[in-house]
């Protein structure tokens, strides 16, 4: 999986060369399937003692690039901030006009393809922890009216595990507080919860939607779409089970491959990529919204791209 400003390699996924090819029209104001080919080729001349791929073979990864590119503007629609030329096989810059989530694709293109664990903070803001505010929000507006979220890590402050789950357990209105069933040493295996969404009824009685995800930025996630098991975290640490058990969601920063999707969702739960949350990141709060802004100018400036 390449990192940017590297170039993936010839025989690099769709998904990669997808983003390959947005970076290059975002730093360039435009991308080519032609400039493309030509990057690929080049790389392929320096890395193989035999020389260049066929064409023919170059040309195909290209073109599924440029599939995979289209469909990514097709399930973002207003939100995708690229916009393929008529003939599908150039792309250029979209103009903004206020649109926020242009700003929200371009960051997590960016959490995807820059290597979050040296490159994570910019303008005094952590990319990966902004990635859950940013999940949290979207689980409002996925789940609809009345839903409420936040992110685990924070809860209550930031305090100790104990206090963050006597602090879920307070607004969900279900587990009646903290009990561990294991020893302390286990805590640590419990980062696994990043975002909890529910959505309570008027009378706020146990038997509502619940939902508790993971986040992950960059690319190496793939291990780790069942790591979170909510019935196991309800039963190790609340004093009572909950009335139903949370649902299991994943929030990917990636643009994951639909070829494979069935078997990422099979394993991950309620499975939302880069391309989903953008579908439903039209109300994301202004703090969240003016966070993304500021941390992918930032980010964009020290990678060689415009900050807009």
């Amino acid at each position: 999986m390449f990192k940017w400003p590297n170039v993936p390699s010839p025989n690099a996924a769709e998904h990669e060369l997808a983003d390959f090819a947005e970076l290059l029209c975002w730093r360039d104001g435009r991308s080519s399937a032609t400039a493309l080919m030509h990057s690929l080729a080049r790389l392929a001349e320096n890395d193989y003692s035999d020389g260049v791929p066929e064409d023919d073979m170059v040309a195909n990864y290209v073109e599924n690039a440029y599939v995979e590119i289209e469909r990514r503007a097709r399930d973002c629609g207003e939100g995708y901030p690229f916009a393929l030329g008529e003939n599908g096989d150039t792309l250029r810059t979209r103009s903004r006009t206020n649109n926020g989530r242009h700003a929200i694709y371009k960051y997590l293109l960016l959490a995807t393809r820059l290597n979050m664990r040296t490159h994570r903070n910019h303008a005094e803001i952590d990319g990966t922890l902004l990635f859950e505010e940013l999940s949290a929000e979207t689980c409002k507006e996925y789940f609809g009216d009345r839903t409420e979220s936040m992110v685990f890590g924070t809860a209550a402050g930031g305090t100790g595990f104990e206090e963050k789950v006597e602090y879920l357990c307070m607004k969900i209105g279900e587990g009646n507080g903290y009990e561990p069933k294991v020893e302390s040493r286990e805590y640590a295996r419990d980062g696994k919860l990043d975002v909890v969404a529910w959505k309570h009824f008027t009378d706020r009685l146990p038997g509502k939607l619940i939902a508790f995800g993971q986040c992950k930025t960059g690319t190496n996630f793939r291990d780790d779409l069942a790591e979170l098991q909510p019935e196991s975290f309800c039963k190790k640490w609340m004093r009572n089970d909950p009335a139903l058990f949370p649902m299991r969601m994943f929030f990917v920063a990636e643009a994951l491959p639909r070829g494979g999707w069935y078997n990422f969702a099979a394993d991950a739960g309620l499975l939302l990529d880069r391309c989903r949350i953008v579908d439903f990141s039209n109300h994301i709060c202004r703090s969240v919204s003016e966070k993304v802004e500021d941390w992918t100018a930032a980010a964009a400036c020290s990678s060689g791209l415009p900050s807009q």
